[in-house]
């Protein structure tokens, strides 16, 4: 039996257990189907019908297109949220309007149990997600993933990181120091804990410090990227405004100085388009500046303009930013270490900055 219906007056049930090549399509079952859905769509324009599905994992509703009776396109990015294998079951709860809740259980028909903390993905729906951040964590880069900040893993002094993230990244079956840099590259160490009976990685002591330090509170998205493997890993707070708070305007993490570090992603190729954080910009005076020196590896100047980006303070670089990153051997992946002077001008007291390569982290 490859599947079964349940219903009652007022939520009608069913479940399907996941087999070889579910990630690509989920099958209603017929007679749920007919029963429930059938005839409350449009079915003439069946192309644009969307169903919606919540679960009790996380406070995110991802938007999934209904061909038919099979579930499509947003459905990989909900099981590769929940992280669901061949084996696992998925009981869907119609709470009306194609609103399903969706509870996860494993082989042993217990209840799959999720840390709170840690989605490998954002929900295409969640219009508070830029599309940068997005294309930075799914689906080709494997080295990033997005952390939510709570009271319970500030209390814990513990991070739980995606099961996905970790193999991918060799994270598995280890305990090190970690490294955790922040936007701007100053580091904090944390430990790097496998628990063996659970298969999960952790950040202990060093998770609350890093988050306290850079005003990172209760309810913020934050993006980070592995930089660096080996022995002593390197995850970087990714400068973009990868956070709720950022995105909404609100005050981020203090400036560190004149450094800055950032990493570069495809979407920055791909759209020609590089971005200097709010807080850096504002914490160096450089807010109603309209033009940036760039200097490269080689003490090569050039000239480049600075324009607003959005209405919370961040500007994009202009043409010459491309070609600086190439001299500098930096390329989609890479995280660059940025160093800002400021040369004062007697005559009309204005300045001029000059944004000077530094490294790659």
């Amino acid at each position: 039996m490859a599947n079964a219906s349940a219903s009652s007056p007022t939520n009608p049930h069913f479940f399907q257990p996941l087999l070889p090549g579910f990630q690509s399509h989920l099958n209603i079952p017929m007679a749920f189907y007919s029963k429930h859905i059938k005839g409350t769509t449009n079915e003439g324009n069946a192309n644009a019908v969307v169903v919606k599905l919540r679960s009790d994992a996380s406070d995110l509703t991802w938007e999934v297109k209904m061909d038919g009776r099979r579930l499509t396109q947003g459905w990989q990015e909900f099981t590769t949220s929940h992280d669901l294998r061949v084996g696992d079951i998925v009981i869907f709860r119609h709470d009306g309007d194609l609103l399903f809740h969706v509870t996860t259980f494993g082989p042993s028909c217990c209840e799959i149990q999720y840390d709170d903390d840690v989605f490998q993905i954002s929900s295409d729906s969640d219009k508070e997600m830029n599309q940068e951040t997005r294309e930075a964590v799914f689906p080709s880069d494997k080295s990033c993933f997005v952390a939510r900040v709570t009271p319970s893993n500030l209390k814990k002094d513990a991070l739980f990181l995606p099961r996905d993230f970790s193999r991918s990244n060799g994270l598995t079956n280890r305990e090190c120091e970690i490294t955790l840099l922040n936007e701007y590259g100053k580091p904090w160490t944390a430990l790097l804990i496998y628990y063996k009976t659970t298969g999960d990685v952790y950040l202990r002591r060093g998770w609350r410090n890093f988050c306290h330090e850079n005003q990172k509170g209760a309810n913020g998205l934050l993006t980070f990227k592995l930089v660096q493997a080996g022995t002593k890993p390197v995850l970087q707070l990714c400068s973009s405004m990868h956070n709720r708070d950022c995105i909404r305007g609100s005050s981020s993490s203090k400036s560190q100085g004149r450094f800055l570090t950032l990493t570069l992603t495809h979407y920055n190729f791909k759209r020609c388009k590089l971005c200097l954080p709010a807080t850096f910009l504002k914490a160096n005076g450089i807010t109603s500046a309209r033009k940036i020196i760039l200097v490269d590896r080689h003490g090569i100047k050039r000239t480049t303009s600075l324009k607003p980006d959005n209405n919370f303070g961040r500007m994009r670089l202009g043409k010459g930013w491309k070609e600086f990153c190439e001299v500098n051997g930096v390329k989609a992946g890479d995280a660059i270490k940025l160093e800002l002077i400021k040369e004062e001008e007697e005559e009309d007291r204005s300045a001029t900055y000059l944004l000077k390569f530094c490294t790659k982290v």
